[in-house]
């Protein structure tokens, strides 16, 4: 079984901030403890995370009842790159919400598409299952990574149009692997 976590809230979620490399905020520490008291049952064989520092201080939080669980980090985990657009709120961008995951509207060439995001998450699939095949593995990671392996479980969406999935901070996506 693969366990997907968002990260807890940052400052910039709360404030629908593009953000970039930030921390996380006392809800989202809060979020997180919620989520660790939640999962400290199950027994991990892995976990993957990505290596930002909010999904770094998600991943020590959730630690906390499995100490000695390997933990590889991997840049494919990373949320999707915004360009220039980091750091401005989803307000100033023009049908932000409804063109952000569409492959046919684009922010800023700046801006990683959903497609490349897809790619690279199908890709740290392609190499992980094989290894772990039936084994419990944490992904500790962002909205987007965890809106790709929605789609990769469940299907690409043929009109390239990824907004049709949405999970909160600090909230578990679970899929059979």
């Amino acid at each position: 079984m693969l366990y997907l976590v968002r990260h807890g809230q940052t400052n910039d979620n709360k404030n629908h901030i593009i953000q970039g490399n930030k921390s996380l905020n006392s809800t989202g520490r809060k979020q997180v403890k919620q989520t660790a008291v939640e999962l400290k049952n199950e027994l991990f064989d892995m976990c993957f995370c990505s290596p930002l520092r909010r999904t770094k201080q998600t991943l020590k939080i959730l630690k906390k009842y499995h100490k000695n669980l390997p933990v590889v980090f991997d840049y494919r985990l990373i949320e999707r790159d915004y360009g220039k657009c980091v750091g401005m709120c989803y307000d100033s961008i023009p049908n932000y919400t409804k063109i952000r995951w569409n492959n046919n509207f684009t922010i800023d060439e700046s801006v990683e598409t959903p497609d490349e995001v897809y790619n690279r998450v199908a890709d740290f699939y392609e190499e992980i299952l094989p290894n772990y095949k039936g084994k419990n593995i944490l992904i500790v990671a962002h909205s987007g990574i965890l809106r790709m392996t929605h789609f990769y479980f469940n299907g690409k969406p043929k009109d390239g149009n990824f907004t049709d999935f949405e999970i909160k901070n600090s909230h578990v996506l679970q899929i059979e692997n």
